[in-house]
């Protein structure tokens, strides 16, 4: 499910600058950038890939000198990059549940780009982390990524005036922080634990005019579909069909993974990194599944199921939940009683 080439993405980047005067050949030439022009898809693996988008943006930022670079470029329709993901966004009953469903399958869309999606007690926050190699991630890849998400959150809910309640960079603070508020319109925090937008409720749950629940459906179970096949043909996919036993007996531990695939435990991390993963967010997804199936259930106390989960105690369970489900332990397993 690939919509958008690397080529296309530098061919899109190119394109925009271009249509505001800049000189790009020179451009890319002075940031010594010449080679991405006709090999930009020569890397042997995604993280390579991505190291690649890293020198590029940097390269950008320093030969042009203008730091919101990453805010000039943008997609002319910006479901474009989206495919099939961008109608269900468009039928989705509120910008909530767009937001949810382009978390849900960003893997088909980039492998490198993780992103979540947590409610919280008056806003919903949205976090990104893209996955580099040996090369840092430049901040100009984190306003491009954020502003083609608002562009697409946008869009389809019809709301061009559309903009975050708050925005976090894990970043030191630029020489002039005032021009990304500006930006967004926003509070603008650097130095943040993680690269997060923040979204009012009202918002986000605003409805979408193009609505429509059975295109909707039907749209999920086609993305659902390649999505499994997906997973079923990734590295990721082994590892996470491991962990539910493991867990239950108190294991999921890196050290035994590894040993059970015949591997040292870097290459493990190696080769989850390649598919944009790591064994911390695989764990973290399975126990989440594990504890979505127990508390609907009422099979079995909170607190035994904190310890069947792996957790120290029931506070660290108590914490996830809120992460997870934005509820806690019991709340959810009242709503789930009450349906």
């Amino acid at each position: 499910m690939k919509y958008l080439s690397a080529t296309d993405v530098v061919q899109r980047i190119k394109s925009c600058l271009s249509a505001e005067g800049v000189d790009v050949d020179g451009l890319f030439h002075r940031a010594g950038l010449k080679w991405f022009e006709q090999g930009s898809e020569r890397a042997a693996d995604l993280l390579a890939l991505s190291d690649q988008f890293s020198q590029l943006w940097e390269g950008l930022a320093l030969a042009s000198g203008d730091p919101l670079i990453g805010f000039r470029v943008f997609a002319p329709d910006p479901l474009s990059w989206l495919g099939v993901l961008g109608h269900l966004m468009l039928a989705s009953p509120t910008l909530k549940q767009a937001a949810d469903s382009l978390m849900r399958y960003m893997p088909l869309v980039s492998p490198v780009v993780r992103a979540t999606i947590e409610a919280r007690s008056d806003r919903v926050r949205v976090g990104l982390n893209l996955v580099g190699g040996v090369v840092p991630v430049p901040m100009q890849r984190y306003d491009f990524t954020w502003n083609l998400l608002l562009s697409t959150l946008r869009f389809v809910g019809g709301r061009p005036d559309l903009k975050p309640a708050s925005v976090e960079y894990a970043y030191p603070a630029p020489n002039d922080p005032a021009l990304w508020a500006a930006r967004f319109g926003c509070p603008v925090r650097f130095g943040a634990p993680a690269n997060a937008l923040e979204f009012a409720n009202a918002d986000i749950v605003a409805p979408i005019p193009t609505a429509n629940p059975l295109a909707a459906e039907g749209l999920f179970r086609l993305l659902d579909e390649r999505l499994v096949q997906a997973e079923r043909s990734s590295f990721a996919a082994r590892v996470r069909e491991m962990l539910p036993a493991m867990i239950d007996q108190g294991g999921a531990l890196r050290d035994a993974v590894a040993r059970r695939l015949a591997i040292s435990e870097r290459t493990l991390q190696r080769r989850l990194a390649d598919e944009g993963t790591d064994f911390s967010t695989l764990v973290d997804e399975v126990r989440r599944t594990i504890a979505q199936q127990y508390l609907g259930s009422d099979r079995i106390s909170v607190k035994n199921l904190s310890y069947k989960l792996g957790f120290s105690d029931p506070s660290a369970f108590h914490r996830a939940c809120l992460r997870w489900f934005g509820k806690a332990p019991g709340e959810f397993q009242q709503k789930s009683k009450s349906a």
